[in-house]
């Protein structure tokens, strides 16, 4: 996928990932790999949870792993909740209107 087109839509589903469980850089990676996101990687993840975390959409607290060294988990806040619930709306509106135009 064009990366300049997956620039506006990446930080409404890493919203959704961390919505439906709390989790850390790593595992983001994985659940967008795992979902076709296949060159995500932690580089282009942490900038976007930063940003995330500086616009109040989510909220991080380092936590005991079983694995190893504790590990910085993400949680969806309030306000995260409303800009992803508008991403959503906005999203589906965009894809009506492309799908206007270039049908299926």
């Amino acid at each position: 996928m064009e990366s300049q087109m997956l620039k506006g839509v990446i930080e409404g589903v890493i919203l959704q990932i961390i919505k439906n469980k709390e989790t850390y850089g790593y595992e983001i990676v994985e659940n967008l790999r795992l979902n076709g996101f296949y060159n995500m990687t932690e580089s282009t993840v942490y900038p976007i949870l930063q940003r995330l975390s500086n616009k109040g959409l989510i909220l991080s607290s380092k936590e005991k792993s079983k694995l190893g060294p504790k590990r910085k988990y993400h949680y969806i806040t309030p306000k995260g909740e409303e800009y992803l619930e508008e991403f959503k709306e906005s999203f589906r509106e965009l894809e009506r209107l492309v799908g206007n135009i270039i049908g299926d």
